[in-house]
């Protein structure tokens, strides 16, 4: 009978244990909230990455391709760009160029680049985005899912930057991107370029891509390949990178804006 009564309270403290790791498992669920300018189509997609959640975890992302690596503070998008003949990096401030013999020139334009290609379709849940649900088109034979993504005045570089994510219907995966380049020229454009998102993997359980690739397009007609860039050495972690990476050497150079 005592033997009984002993194993009865282990079960009923064991219950309660478990009923509070629920509370607080549930709890901790509760605490994120999708943000409030997210719309449900692109939610779907973010859904089909990993989750915009576990994205918003995430401090460092760091990638090479070729011969350059790059290094993002996902939090404040301090950037550092390593190859072998310059150091491109952006401090929150400047973007910054080492050796003082280097082109600077493009710099500006090109530090944070590849890396908005490279993390579509997250990177388009920033504040200050803007979103439109296109209807359906096909490209190169299947029908896809768009959304049409602008940026409000102020934001970025290129805030009158347009971009339309095409995804599949059936796992609302992305697999192209349409984009327009307005750094230069400072107006809005209509020349789409467009991007083939060919290959995928898991990354601390978010999707992310290994390989990208430009198609032709002209007169809203899908031509060839016609360049590809492949991305090696992916890591995605949740702790922050060293923030001295992002610090300007002495004796840099500023980029031209």
């Amino acid at each position: 009978m005592k033997y009984l009564v002993v194993l009865i309270i282990i079960g009923l403290m064991s219950g309660c244990q478990q009923t509070g790791a629920d509370k607080s498992l549930r709890s901790n669920e509760a605490e994120y909230k999708q943000p409030a300018h997210h719309i449900d189509a692109l939610t779907e997609i973010f859904k089909a990455h990993g989750g915009y959640e576990q994205w918003d975890r995430m401090k460092t992302l760091s990638y090479k391709k070729e011969e350059e690596t790059t290094i993002t503070h996902l939090k404040n998008r301090k950037i550092r760009l390593e190859s072998p003949d310059r150091v491109i990096g952006f401090d929150g401030e400047n973007v910054w160029v080492t050796p003082d013999s280097a082109d600077a020139s493009n710099a500006r334009f090109y530090h944070n680049l590849f890396f908005y290609f490279y993390a579509m379709p997250f990177v388009v849940g920033d504040p200050g985005a803007n979103y439109e649900v296109l209807e359906k088109r096909e490209l190169k034979g299947k029908a896809y899912n768009r959304i049409k993504i602008g940026f409000n005045q102020g934001v970025g570089d290129a805030p009158d930057d347009n971009y339309i994510i095409f995804s599949d219907p059936e796992t609302n995966r992305m697999e192209w991107l349409m984009y327009t380049v307005t750094y230069r020229s400072g107006k809005p454009g209509e020349k789409y370029n467009l991007i083939n998102y060919k290959s995928w993997e898991e990354f601390n359980s978010l999707i992310l891509p290994t390989a990208i690739e430009w198609y032709q397009f002209q007169n809203d007609s899908v031509g060839g390949p016609r360049s590809e860039v492949v991305f090696e050495n992916i890591e995605i972690l949740e702790s922050a990178p060293d923030p001295a990476l992002f610090e300007m050497p002495e004796g840099a150079q500023i980029a031209p804006r």
